[in-house]
């Protein structure tokens, strides 16, 4: 899992301005908390896999994901 979480960090450091910089399309309630579960490293492999799935058929929900990802980050330092 940390593996996981350490590729996503890469890509956020590299590519953040980008996926900042896209108009971002109303991520679904229910997704949300998937969301910022991924970006704790709290969620379950299946989970996991079908969340990716979503990003890939929605990468808008990206800068989301991008979003949670560095308020963990920022709670952690």
């Amino acid at each position: 899992m940390s593996n996981t979480f350490e590729t996503l960090a890469r890509f956020l450091d590299r590519y953040s301005d980008e996926v900042e910089g896209r108009e971002l399309e109303e991520v679904p309630p229910q997704i949300k908390p998937k969301l910022r579960d991924f970006a704790l490293g709290a969620i379950a492999e299946r989970e996991r896999q079908e969340l990716a799935r979503l990003l890939k058929e929605n990468p808008s929900w990206v800068a989301s994901l991008a979003d949670e990802a560095r308020m963990v980050r920022e709670r952690e330092a």
